[in-house]
């Protein structure tokens, strides 16, 4: 068995918004292990109440016989922890730690997290990543407590972590680990990127899965796009990486038809063969 064969496969949730029977049945029947629950503030706080319903949302869960592995947490221009605004970043890191709480109950083992938003001047980057690395930390220990791993994400575009130095240099002594997203590397690609992280001390806790243009992140399937998936993969076998192959794809990306589940279990299927290379 290769290594790609090796990695169970996963699915976000931001693949349809929803978590029920109908979507957890579908996701069981394709032989998809393991999911990511991925919610906007609102859907976590009000349409699901995840806070106050943990147990019930785990419970769902277990009956199909899926692991809930990891919990993104929400992410706006408001929802912030390296923002600029006292008030508006208490409040992101008040959220996000009601939600690592509930989410260590329901046994959730990675809590995703967005290092900023953007836009960012480059005036003020500096103040940014001060602010971030103060949160992560902050972030990290409330983890801990809950028996979860902290992950930053590599961004896009102005966002904090849109490349491997700056990446390496806001978590290194943090304690956080890395969720590495494939189509988020417009800086430097994704190879480079990964080998840097391979070469430096911090762990890749989790994976968002997807293909891109290199010209802006677009939640593709593997294979549609320009990623390099072979060298990919050596990258994350180099740094030890033996979590989920866990798929963030649009249900309908932008120019393209809709995604079955079936579908991207045969794309599954195919990436961990190497069909797709």
């Amino acid at each position: 068995m290769s290594y790609r064969q090796s990695l169970r496969w996963g699915l976000s949730l931001a693949f349809r918004h929803k978590i029920d029977r109908e979507i957890l049945s579908e996701i069981k029947t394709a032989g998809i292990s393991a999911i990511e629950l991925s919610f906007s503030q609102d859907d976590y706080m009000n349409t699901i109440d995840f806070p106050n319903q943990w147990h019930r949302i785990a419970d769902l869960v277990r009956e199909f016989e899926i692991e809930l592995w990891s919990i993104h947490l929400p992410f706006s221009t408001e929802l912030d922890i390296s923002h600029l605004d006292d008030r508006r970043r208490k409040m992101t890191l008040q959220t996000h730690q009601v939600l690592i709480e509930a989410a260590g109950k329901a046994g959730i083992q990675v809590a995703v997290l967005h290092p900023s938003s953007e836009p960012i001047q480059d005036q003020e980057r500096s103040e940014r990543l001060t602010r971030s690395r103060e949160a992560i930390i902050r972030l990290n220990a409330v983890c801990a407590q809950h028996n979860l791993r902290l992950a930053v994400e590599n961004l896009p575009r102005t966002c904090l972590c849109n490349w491997s130095a700056e990446m390496i240099t806001l978590l290194q002594g943090t304690g956080a680990g890395v969720v590495f997203d494939t189509n988020h590397a417009l800086v430097e690609d994704n190879i480079a990127f990964l080998s840097a992280l391979a070469e430096s001390n911090l762990m890749i806790h989790s994976l968002h899965i997807s293909d891109y243009d290199r010209v802006d992140e677009r939640h593709r399937l593997p294979g549609d796009g320009v990623n390099d998936w072979n060298g990919i993969f050596v990258q994350l076998q180099r740094a030890g990486y033996s979590g989920p192959m866990m798929y963030e794809v649009s249900g309908q990306p932008k120019d393209r038809d809709v995604i079955t589940v079936s579908q991207l279990a045969d794309n599954m299927r195919r990436l961990a063969s190497g069909e797709i290379a």
